[in-house]
């Protein structure tokens, strides 16, 4: 990869062409700015800007209106590229737009993907009855009409949804909460669009694989500031990066992550069943980001939970109060029978809902963001590995020891990405997040209450005195 760059941040980008249907193809290359291409595993589709000089009023003279497509191919060279010609982009919005000159205005075009256009133009009138990874495969190719590559996971539970006039990627979302993985222990699929193609997978299928933990595309590192002497060292480089969350026990909490119980009333029986769940049990049962637990498939890195067994009383830790969160819900496994000899399960699958929660909500307490040489290899949801530094007095024993943070560091899931192109650079910036550590929290024996201190009551005398 460095070896036909000149410098961390080099890149080809040969034209930005814009399509109308009453004018020629359009190259506005020599009149851009920058160009942004968004991605992210909470988006079902890609989006993007470039801003642009305009010395010929385009707006009027093509016009450029949001009817238009835009195409164009950018990225490191001699490697994986973001391709936006193979599948346009459509732009859909200009705004911003500003004089800045007496015959020269700036403006941006917004694009997304044209998928997005067909979304909204469509409605779902049917039923379906089947696993989430065939219907949801069916929609894309068939409704939505997609020739994009597309990564969809097997899951394991038969469903049956009726469309109720829904748009094609709504109904996709309310389709991945009844999804539950054929590989893994996790339940609820991530459904999103990177520049490789369509994703309908799991939080663990991020991470593992059946034959092991998935590699990390590049490592990196915060390291004195970039030398254009060594390109390939510097393609490793943080440029800059902050801690955006780190630990919310209230949260966790509050949410159900720690512990939580579910009860699904029977319709038909009138009966109903309790199932609690709790965290450093499911813990155990999940592929993790820092590492894999052991298993019987291969041998792996133990991963280490975000919260301690340190006992809050005698014999409990903090997930052993099943009652931070309620939750209810109600099934009826006859509702959908289609006669009496049939033994399909109609329930709805609400016994995935704990899952779902503690895969979504585990993801959300370390998080990271950092910008680095631009690099079309990543795509959200790759993982990548950051070396971030101890912020402390290096000890003169043993410096090695303590040069990179023990909990921050290691394996991390880029979930939001922006390549942002200019003239004269291209930088990454990507947000992630981990939902376990390669170096346990130390875990106490001791309640933390009994080392409370007690006091007597003190009575204030008079105004302004001082306990």
């Amino acid at each position: 990869m460095a070896d036909s760059m000149q410098f961390a941040g080099d890149f080809q980008l040969e034209y930005i062409i814009i399509h109308s249907a009453t004018e020629p193809p359009l190259d506005i290359k020599d009149n851009w700015m920058e160009l942004n291409v968004y991605e992210s595993i909470n988006s079902p589709y890609l989006q993007g800007d470039v801003t642009i000089a305009d010395t010929a009023n385009l707006l009027q003279n093509v016009p450029i209106i949001g009817q238009e497509e835009i195409e164009f191919v950018f990225g490191v060279p001699d490697n994986e590229l973001i391709d936006f010609q193979s599948f346009r982009g459509r732009i859909h919005k200009v705004d911003n737009i500003l004089r800045t000159d007496e015959r020269q205005q700036v403006y941006t075009i917004y694009f997304i993907s044209k998928e997005v256009i067909t979304n909204y133009r469509t409605r779902i009138n049917l039923a379906y009855e089947d696993t989430g990874d065939v219907i949801c495969e069916d929609i894309l190719r068939n409704i939505v009409k997609t020739k994009k590559s597309l990564y969809v996971e097997p899951s394991d539970l038969k469903v049956k949804l009726l469309g109720n006039n829904m748009k094609p990627f709504d109904f996709i979302r309310m389709l991945s909460k009844r999804c539950r993985s054929r590989e893994f222990e996790g339940a609820g699929y991530l459904f999103f669009e990177n520049h490789r193609g369509y994703n309908f997978r799991s939080w663990e299928s991020l991470v593992a694989s059946s034959n092991g933990p998935r590699k990390h595309m590049i490592e990196y590192f915060v390291q004195p500031s970039p030398s254009k002497a060594d390109v390939k060292q510097d393609m490793h480089s943080i440029l800059s990066y902050r801690v955006t969350k780190n630990h919310d026990f209230l949260t966790a909490s509050a949410s159900g992550l720690l512990g939580s119980t579910h009860y699904i009333y029977d319709m038909h029986t009138k009966s109903y069943e309790i199932k609690e769940q709790k965290y450093h049990s499911e813990f155990e049962e999940r592929q993790h980001t820092a590492g894999h637990n052991t298993s019987s498939r291969w041998t792996t890195v133990k991963s280490n939970p975000l919260f301690t067994t340190t006992p809050v009383e005698e014999n409990k830790n903090v997930s052993d109060y099943v009652e931070q969160r309620i939750m209810l819900s109600n099934k009826d496994e006859k509702l959908h029978m289609q006669d009496t000899d049939d033994e399909r399960n109609y329930d709805n699958h609400n016994s995935v809902n704990q899952d779902r929660l503690h895969d979504y909500m585990t993801h959300d307490q370390l998080a990271v963001k950092c910008t680095v040489p631009g690099n079309s290899v990543l795509a959200a949801g790759d993982i990548v590995y950051l070396n971030l530094p101890s912020l402390e007095p290096i000890p003169t024993s043993s410096p090695d020891q303590r040069t990179y943070d023990l909990y921050l560091s290691g394996r991390w899931i880029l979930t939001n990405i922006v390549h942002a192109v200019s003239p004269v650079s291209y930088t990454t910036t990507f947000d992630c997040v981990k939902d376990s550590t390669p170096v346990p929290y130390a875990s106490g024996t001791i309640p933390l209450e009994s080392k409370e201190r007690t006091g007597g009551t003190q009575t204030l005398n008079t105004p302004g005195d001082i306990l």
